[in-house]
């Protein structure tokens, strides 16, 4: 907050007044208004059954300016405010990573999540302040109240019409279920980041490198944290008619005084170093109104190290397809060293998905989406099966969707390398949406 205003102050001393009210006059207002519910049930293998809901209405209000000499600034709002609640509540629609810190996960909170100063020319673009962007790694990951957004900054270089180049720098990251910007090293290890990193804080370097000529786009992403994590990641697709290819593959190492400190025995790895990695494919089919999804993916196995995907600042990895491919948890303060399901070293995983919009029976805006995932690891008690169906419907500036998620088998991995697994878990969504 304290970035974005000193942009605007700046900005207003060196722009001549009457430049400054037209910049001001060409700016924009846009958000959005939207009722969450969310529902989850389960039982426990022990026959343990809990059960949790949670109404809450929020949403984002967001101005920006035009743009002056390549310049603009923005700014967003974000809130949400819980109602109805039960006396126990455990929903990320609220404040569940706040509660992870010891705060009341009930309460609701309003907060600047953007601000920021952006310029762009013909050939370079960047931004500077907090954000929601999308990588993979650090991505909004807004499907629930509020996008996750970061503190840092960002410059993009278009080497030729096809071909750019993007070198960032973030320093904090604000989970979707937060209303706290915590430095990104210590929110993703919590009190374990000294021990593991001796430093008590510390910042990432995201670099991407993209090629998209249409029908083939190729990503080539590294991100790098000194002293404990470096991920190497790339995807290529290809789109035709009617269908589309894509493959990807991730490695993750740590590095400097993580890879030192967790090779000791005492360690909370108990003596693993990360070394993590996996292949992903995937081919859409599409006619019509309808569409099919088939995925296949790899965790690689290594018992000699901390072989699971890690995804601490929401990023989406291996091609996202149920609600634990990247666990929701892993995301939490301080949790980035867990794992959910289909991320835990050994793992495969199949997703098929089918998509059905129905204009053909004049059913305008209504759309229907089925998918059935099957994990499978060694490790695992049991396989996790995942279904997932959702109902949407889409007209003007209103929507609203009701999903339903039943999961056999949830599985997560512990730092330790503990598999745990709940008999099922079921989950309920309802959102209602009107955008501004």
């Amino acid at each position: 907050m304290t970035i974005f205003f000193w942009i605007m102050l700046l900005s207003a001393a060196l722009l001549g007044a009457d430049s400054f009210e037209s910049w001001v006059k060409e700016g924009k207002v846009s958000g959005n208004i939207r009722y969450y519910y969310i529902e989850t049930n389960k039982k426990s293998i022990t026959g343990l059954h809990s059960s949790a809901y949670g109404h809450s209405i929020g949403g984002q209000l967001h101005y920006s300016t035009g743009r002056w000499n390549g310049w603009k600034l923005g700014t967003t709002l974000m809130s949400v405010q819980p109602f109805a609640l039960p006396e126990h509540v455990e929903s990320s629609s609220i404040g569940q990573d706040n509660g992870v810190r010891g705060d009341d996960p009930s309460d609701g909170f309003t907060i600047i999540a953007e601000g920021y100063g952006d310029y762009a020319n013909d050939r370079f673009s960047g931004w500077y302040g907090r954000r929601a962007i999308n990588t993979p790694m650090i991505g909004a990951k807004d499907v629930r109240m509020l996008p996750s957004t970061v503190e840092g900054g960002e410059g993009t270089v278009r080497l030729s019409d096809s071909t750019s180049i993007s070198v960032g720098y973030v320093e904090r990251f604000k989970q979707r279920s937060s209303d706290r910007f915590s430095n990104i090293l210590k929110h993703a290890l919590g009190a374990d980041t000294f021990s593991i990193t001796g430093r008590e804080e510390g910042y990432a370097i995201p670099v991407m490198l993209t090629y998209a000529s249409s029908p083939l786009t190729l990503r080539l992403y590294n991100l790098y944290l000194p002293d404990f994590l470096n991920t190497a990641y790339t995807d290529i697709e290809y789109k035709g008619d009617f269908y589309t290819l894509s493959a990807e593959a991730v490695s993750q190492k740590s590095v400097g005084n993580a890879d030192i400190n967790l090779a000791k025995a005492t360690s909370v790895t108990q003596g693993k170093k990360i070394d993590a990695s996996g292949i992903g494919v995937r081919a859409e089919f599409s006619y019509k109104e309808s569409g099919w999804d088939l995925v296949y993916r790899s965790i690689f196995r290594d018992d000699s190290a901390y072989d699971s995907i890690l995804t601490p600042w929401d990023g989406t990895l291996m091609y996202a397809y149920s609600s634990t491919t990247n666990s929701l948890g892993q995301s939490f303060y301080g949790n980035a060293l867990s794992a959910g399901g289909g991320c835990v070293g050994g793992t495969q995983g199949y997703k098929i998905g089918y998509t059905q919009k129905y204009q053909f029976l004049e059913w305008e805006g209504i759309s229907t989406h089925l998918a059935y995932a099957l994990y499978t690891n060694p490790r695992y008690r049991e396989d996790q099966q995942d279904i997932k169906a959702i109902l949407r419907y889409k007209k003007g500036n209103w929507s609203w969707e009701l999903k339903g998620i039943w999961i056999d088998n949830d599985t997560t991995s512990t730092k330790e390398g503990r598999v745990n697994q709940v008999d099922w878990l079921n989950q309920y969504h309802v959102i209602v949406n009107y955008v501004f």
